[in-house]
This record gives structure tokens, C-alpha cells and sequence, in this order.
């Protein structure tokens, strides 16, 4: 069995500045270049091999050569939510549509970074002056057809001037702070926390021996249709996946007692996931899985709390159904606020998270439950 000699991160890799580097690029699904180049970057310091294929998927290959090794894929996705110019106003006013799924509450009075053919455009999400708003102007949100963005433009050449055209992607804007104990916030956590993970695993798996092969994946168009993912499958042909995500924590006012799972308390074993429109995609994580999970957490004194979180889907509700059935898992770090300019999430679970996968990389093949559990642990009979 060859195992890593520690799941501690290395003095060379820092969390917190690798997650503020990502942080400071801007990438809605389909226009997730700046933060690819980041991730090719960085795993081809050490990989044995790295591509991008044509959808934009970056994905970097550790651990063993040889043939047969059971392949590991673990993944996060590289895009964030924001919005897309839709019309130019005459008036220089733009028009836009949401990509994912923005918060629509916390849209208007919004800084936004619009990514123009002449470089960034800073703008805001115009609201009705409250001094003019009447009835439920006032306290309700308006819908994203109700609201423009105001980049200073005098008139719609002028913001055509600027690089601004209709496809034009805008993203939120807010760089991140650091809050106490260990907390931070800033948008585009999801997924750039499961980014830096990534980055985390190659760092320490990058110059160990392992029993298998291990491929990090870092997907795009998660946040549009979950599904980006689907070519890298069909070449990698994992015997098993693991994916990186965020999860909403459920320790602040409106959701204090929704669920278990709370920030600083240690990375999220989803048990079950599912689309807030109902159960036609989603995840039920085969109980070995879990297993493997825990155990392989216990054993390396890290902290994990367990998760059931309906209205959350990951790329993991397609990817088990792909080649002869993909066994997977997600792990979740929890956030506040989610899909927000303003997500909070801790640097502790992140670490955790880190050194769990690698706890994970460095397990014989042996370890990894691939094969259904047994119906029973009693001897079968014929109907």
C-alpha cells in the first residue's frame, strides 16, 4: 500500500493566496478562459500530462502509468454566475439576461465588471431612484427585464466606443476581504474554492508515488448546464469521481436549524442532492462511498459532516450515468449566501477538504469500493 506520509498542506502552497488569485478573475460559463489559463498554468509545473479540449475543460493527470491503475477523477467547476449584454439602449443603458443563477434579490445596486473587446467596464445594476419609487417599488426586487446596466455611457455608440456589444459576459463584482475567524468573503467562491482544492491535491500529490492514476479536472458551464464536463468523462473513463462544490451552510438566521451543516465544522459528504424543481437530476451517494469517506477522514483526524440538500445539483448527477455506470461522490464546502456578490465560506474547510482528497490520492486501489455492495450479508435465496 503506498500512502501519503502526511495530509498536511505544504508550507509552499498557501490557501488563502491561491483562492484570492482565482478570485481576481472573471468567468461566466463559456468565457471561463482567464481562470483556465490560471489552472494550465499551475498543473504544468508538475503533471505527467495536461490538455484542454475543445469545450474548455482543463484537465491534469498524476500518480501511476501504468494501464490498468484505477482512475481516480477529481473535479470542480471553473465558472461563476453573472449575466450576459442582451440590447444597447440608445440611450447607452444595456440591457442583459442572467447566466446560472444569480441571486435576483441582491441584482439591483449591484458593481458589476463587464469584460468588453477593449478590456474590463465597470457598471452598476440601475435601480428606480428611491426617492420616486411608490408601493411595492420600494420593497420588492425587481424582475432582470425591469433592471439595465449603467456604464457611464452617454449614448449607445459611445458604449460601443467602450468594447461593449450584445454577448458581451458581466460578472459581480466584489473583491475578497478577509472576516474573522478564518472566514471569507467575496463572490465567485462557488467554485473557486473547489478550484483551489485542485490546486491544493496537485501541490501534494505532484512529486509522491501513488498505486493509481489520479485526474483533476477543472470543468466549465457547470452553472449553465451542468453538463460541460460530459467529453472529459468519455476520455479519462474514470472508475470513480469525486466531486468539489459548495453547499449552503445553514447556520445563519433564515436557515438555523434547515440542516446540519454549519461553516468551521469541517467539509460536507453529500448523501443526497437533487434540483430544486424536483428529483429528475441529481445524486444518491452509494453508502460505500460514504464509507470510504468517513473512514479515510477518521483515520487523518479530519473533520467531515454529512449532508442531504435538496435544491442542489452538481455535475455528478450526470456523470453516474455515463460509460457502465460512474460511481461518484461530492464533497461540499459549506458557504453563506450563495449566488450572491457576497459569499462567505471558511479557509479551515477548505484545508480540510484539501487534505481529505489527498488523504484519498494517496489509498492503494484496493481501498476504493468501485463494485455495488452485496444485497444482503445473509445467504441468498431463490423467490
Amino acid at each position: 500500500m503506498i500512502v501519503l506520509r502526511s495530509t498536511e498542506i505544504a508550507m509552499s502552497f498557501s490557501v488563502q493566496e491561491t483562492l484570492f488569485s482565482l478570485l481576481q478573475h472573471n468567468a461566466i460559463s463559456g468565457h471561463e478562459n482567464a481562470v483556465a489559463d490560471v489552472m494550465l498554468c499551475e498543473f504544468r509545473r508538475q503533471a505527467k500530462e495536461v490538455w484542454r479540449d475543445r469545450l474548455g475543460n482543463v484537465v491534469a493527470r498524476y500518480g501511476s502509468d501504468k494501464p490498468d491503475a484505477l482512475r481516480l477523477m477529481i473535479f470542480a467547476h471553473m465558472d461563476e454566475v453573472g449575466f450576459m449584454v442582451r440590447k444597447i439602449e440608445p440611450s447607452g443603458f444595456l440591457r442583459f439576461e442572467r447566466v446560472g443563477g444569480p441571486a435576483q434579490v441582491t441584482m439591483a445596486g449591484s458593481i458589476v465588471t463587464l469584460t468588453g473587446d477593449k478590456g474590463p467596464v465597470m457598471g452598476c445594476i440601475g435601480i428606480k431612484s428611491y426617492h420616486f419609487a411608490k408601493g411595492d417599488e420600494r420593497t420588492q426586487s425587481p424582475s432582470v427585464d425591469k433592471l439595465w446596466i449603467d456604464i457611464g455611457a452617454k449614448d449607445k455608440d459611445d458604449a460601443i466606443r467602450m468594447g461593449i456589444q450584445v454577448g458581451t459576459p458581466v460578472t459581480l463584482y466584489n473583491p475578497p476581504q478577509l472576516l474573522a475567524n478564518d472566514l471569507v468573503c467575496s463572490k465567485a467562491l462557488d467554485d473557486r474554492l473547489g478550484c483551489t482544492a485542485l490546486l491544493g491535491v496537485a501541490d501534494a500529490i505532484s512529486t509522491t508515488e501513488l498505486d493509481i492514476a489520479v485526474y483533476l479536472v477543472a470543468s466549465v458551464q457547470e452553472e449553465f448546464n451542468i453538463r460541460g464536463i460530459v467529453p472529459v468523462l468519455r476520455r479519462v473513463k474514470p472508475d470513480l469521481a469525486i466531486g468539489i462544490d459548495i453547499t449552503p451552510s445553514c447556520d445563519t438566521p433564515d436557515l438555523h436549524d434547515y440542516s446540519e451543516v454549519r461553516i468551521n465544522q469541517g467539509v460536507g459528504i453529500t448523501c443526497l442532492n437533487y434540483h430544486g424543481r424536483g428529483t429528475l437530476a441529481g445524486l444518491i451517494t452509494p453508502p460505500r462511498l460514504i464509507r470510504m469517506l468517513e473512514q479515510t477522514a477518521l483515520e487523518h483526524n479530519i473533520p467531515v459532516q454529512r449532508e442531504v440538500a435538496p435544491g442542489v445539483i452538481t455535475e455528478t448527477g450526470y456523470i453516474q450515468v455515463e460509460q457502465d455506470g460512474i460511481p461518484c461522490a461530492s464533497l461540499s464546502i459549506p458557504c453563506r449566501y450563495t449566488h450572491s456578490p457576497a459569499e462567505v465560506a471558511s479557509l479551515r474547510d477548505l484545508t480540510d477538504c484539501i487534505r481529505l482528497l489527498t488523504a484519498l490520492a494517496g489509498m492503494s486501489a484496493a481501498h476504493f469500493p468501485v463494485e455495488p455492495d452485496s444485497g444482503t450479508t445473509q445467504e441468498a435465496h431463490p423467490l
